[in-house]
């Protein structure tokens, strides 16, 4: 398409390869005479049938920019696989496809720019000595969790009860019927009081203090109570603000809660799950891999931070600019889910769309740099799934959604849990070569996938 040199340049701090294409200046002109005719075609004149205009008037009705834009159109395809030549393959790691933009455009001349975000060459420090601990869940941990669980389902269906009498008082779980006024400096401030409130006590729902010293009051009590705003809090003008609420408790409810029985167990349907026994070493098994792949996100999380602390790490930008729009996205599909608006949530809160993009924009090219150092460490260290780390993982896709492993390894290809299964490798490797005291214990493996042959396969076949 050209016969002028194509320029290849690498933009190091944006991650982009940039391939500038120069059109034939013989081709550029054939191309905006055939866009021009095609246009004429088109327009329409008063007092003339389409494609009947005079070529004189037709000229005074079409602006070069349309002629441009036309013959551009027609051109990119061949331009962006001249581009694409270019690319070497062995140093060269694209990312996307390319944008396109025209610099140079005019009568004679048009050069068109390919942007290819490419993966940038990072070098990183040394890692291998950073200070960042993990530490697995202790049995008070999991015990607790596990009591929780079991008391979560028990709940289930229960019946609200009142608790009546003298000595009917508030406890951790109770459901209450209130009313509340807040003040803050001895004055009632806006959203700080309701009538007839109901509340669970211990769900979290009010201000950090607020619910614990509710815990042992009386049906019937009228009293105050006093508590700090959080730092945090969504209102910027009551952050950190000491408030006084006045209470008057109407109701108090308890959970008529069902027993921990052996017909109770069997309504859950879990596999070889039948007496409490078994219950309770089911949920052990599931909140000991919980906690730990809590700690596990909690431990990458610091290590990513400090990898990017110290290392120049480039981001490419088409890559971190999808990455925002997704962000954005997903932002607003959460406010409407919560019933919010955006103008809603910035009049509750001191943000604007400015600030909520460049919060946003922080946390894209976070998820961009922490895709590249995921990706640099697993080469780095040769990360490759065998055979019984995918059958360990369908193994705990059984046990997670209560199946069989056979039927997970049926509905889901290797290919799809692959990249979970290097991730989770990865992370393993440097909790050990960090903390080297911890042992990461294994699940062992009894499941082996049933496979069929193709032989197989034709005397199923032959049978039908």
């Amino acid at each position: 398409m050209s016969s002028n040199k194509i320029e290849k340049i690498y933009d190091i701090k944006n991650a982009e390869l940039k391939i500038i294409i120069p059109i034939d200046k013989q081709i550029w002109k054939d191309e905006q005479v055939k866009a021009f005719n095609k246009l004429a075609k088109k327009i329409k004149v008063s007092g003339y049938r389409a494609g009947k205009v005079p070529i004189e008037i037709a000229k005074k009705n079409i602006s070069k920019g349309q002629i441009w834009e036309e013959a551009i159109s027609k051109l990119l395809n061949t331009a962006v696989k001249d581009a694409a030549k270019e690319i070497d393959e062995k140093k060269d790691i694209v990312l996307d496809s390319p944008t396109y933009a025209v610099e140079k455009v005019s009568d004679d001349e048009l050069e068109i720019i390919f942007l290819y975000p490419i993966f940038p060459d990072i070098k990183l420090k040394k890692y291998d000595d950073y200070k960042v601990n993990f530490a697995l869940p202790t049995e008070k941990e999991i015990d607790d969790s596990v009591k929780k669980q079991i008391n979560e389902l028990l709940s289930r269906g229960t019946l609200l009860l009142p608790k009546e009498g003298d000595d009917a008082k508030v406890e951790e779980g109770d459901t209450i019927i209130f009313d509340f006024k807040g003040f803050i400096d001895d004055k009632a401030f806006e959203g700080g009081e309701a009538e007839k409130y109901e509340l669970k006590i211990g769900s979290g729902a009010f201000i950090p203090g607020f619910e614990k010293q509710l815990i042992g009051k009386k049906l019937g009590w009228k009293g105050s109570i006093n508590v700090t705003f959080p730092k945090d809090y969504y209102k910027e003008e009551f952050r950190e603000k000491e408030a006084k609420f006045d209470i008057v408790i109407h109701e108090i409810k308890y959970n008529d809660k069902q027993k921990l029985t052996e017909d109770f167990i069997k309504t859950l349907n879990i596999k070889d799950v039948k007496t409490e026994k078994d219950l309770n070493n089911y949920l052990k098994d599931l909140t000991k891999r919980e906690l730990i792949e809590k700690n596990r996100t909690k431990f990458m999380d610091e290590f990513i931070n400090k990898v990017i602390e110290d290392n120049e790490i480039p981001t490419p930008r088409t890559i971190v600019l999808k990455e925002l729009n997704a962000l954005m996205k997903k932002f607003e599909e959460n406010l409407k889910k919560q019933g919010f608006s955006k103008k809603d949530y910035y009049e509750m809160t001191d943000y604007n769309d400015e600030k909520v993009k460049e919060e946003l924009m922080n946390e894209a090219n976070k998820s961009v740099k922490k895709s590249m150092i995921y990706s640099l460490i697993s080469k780095e260290l040769k990360i490759k799934p065998t055979e019984e780390d995918f059958n360990r993982q369908y193994q705990r896709i059984g046990k997670l959604y209560n199946i069989e492993p056979q039927m997970a390894y049926q509905m889901i290809k290797k290919e799809q849990i692959e990249a979970l299964l290097i991730n989770e490798l990865l992370i393993d490797n440097l909790i050990t070569t960090l903390n080297p005291s911890i042992k990461l214990e294994k699940e062992k493996v009894t499941f082996v996938p049933e496979t069929k042959t193709k032989k197989d396969e034709k005397e199923a076949e032959k049978e039908k």
